[in-house]
């Protein structure tokens, strides 16, 4: 029952003898909280964890308890809940970006696994050797090119990939200062923005939101969103989106990543955590893009495309949805 926690532990983190591990969890994590420590014991390493109670959350700042901790940690895994009646998560975008960057500034490495889930246990347990292999030679095909993503619903948007980082996110947590979430599984980058032209039809899901119901179209010009409209009638998930995208425009319509998924053991279950590494599928975000590409804000709403065609420089890689070029 415990093999998910063994493997982030021993494949992902690579927890050695005598490190210190930090875990901050809440009440409906705290079985896998409970989990990865009897695993990061077994290691011969030392654990400490932080409880944060749903009733001082959302968590605005950090405290210097908080601090410290990080700033001494080996390793340091993040397993809080996502969704909550009162839980606004842009209110905990300080604490997250601390919990992340006091680690990494110093000895630690960092492990994401915000909303996990029963679900996801199966996409933890994968060959990250195999994704390794795979998520290199994709990053190869793709570097310095001009994309082209086509679905039967719609979906036709094209733009380039020139002088612009494209990241792999392969499992390995293991070395300081790298940052990952788990389950691991995509390779992702930034749209150079002028470049992006086309029309989206998002049918997967959209992150903090869920699962779409009703797939919408987003059409966009110079990296920027120019309009939508639902396919059939309005929805909650559609409205919500649309109220994002005023937080702080014109950065939040503005284009932040295009990823591609590559778990073979992940599933669409409207956890953004896990649908963005469904292999299959491609995403696009809106807001921040991370220091890969201009824009920047506090906000980033991640967008998932289901069953894509992926055309690089008019050679055809994906095809509804699979693999059709030897990666």
């Amino acid at each position: 029952m415990k093999k998910y926690a063994s493997i982030i532990v021993s494949d992902n983190l690579k927890i050695r003898p005598g490190e210190e591990v930090v875990i901050f969890a809440d009440r409906k994590n705290l079985e896998y909280c409970d989990d990865l420590a009897c695993c990061i014991r077994g290691s011969d390493a030392q654990v400490s964890t932080f409880y944060i109670p749903e009733i001082i959350r959302p968590v605005e700042k950090i405290t210097d308890i908080h601090s410290n901790a990080l700033i001494s940690a080996d390793a340091v895994i993040y397993i809080l809940e996502t969704k909550g009646e009162k839980l606004d998560l842009s209110k905990e975008v300080a604490f997250r970006h601390y919990l992340c960057s006091l680690p990494i500034q110093y000895k630690g490495r960092v492990c994401m696994m915000p909303g996990f889930s029963e679900e996801m246990k199966e996409a933890a347990m994968i060959d990250y050797s195999e994704l390794n292999r795979r998520s290199r030679n994709l990053k190869q095909i793709l570097t310095d090119k001009n994309i082209r993503i086509m679905t039967d619903l719609g979906t036709d948007v094209r733009f380039s990939l020139y002088q612009r980082e494209i990241k792999i996110d392969d499992g390995d947590l293991s070395k300081p200062g790298l940052f990952g979430n788990i389950p691991a599984g995509e390779i992702f980058t930034a749209p150079v923005e002028e470049t992006m032209n086309g029309r989206l039809v998002i049918d997967g899901s959209i992150g903090g939101l869920g699962q779409v119901k009703m797939p919408f179209r987003i059409d966009i010009k110079a990296g920027i969103i120019q309009s939508m409209d639902p396919i059939g009638k309005k929805d909650d998930i559609f409205e919500k989106f649309s109220e994002i995208c005023e937080y702080d425009s014109p950065a939040t319509k503005r284009v932040g990543e295009f990823g591609i998924g590559l778990n073979p053991g992940a599933r669409i279950i409207g956890n953004m955590l896990m649908d963005e590494k469904v292999e299959g599928t491609v995403h696009f975000a809106f807001g921040d893009s991370y220091g890969l590409g201009k824009s920047s804000t506090k906000y980033h709403t991640d967008l998932l495309i289901r069953n894509p065609s992926i055309f690089v420089e008019d050679r055809c890689i994906m095809k509804n949805g699979k693999f059709i070029a030897d990666i």
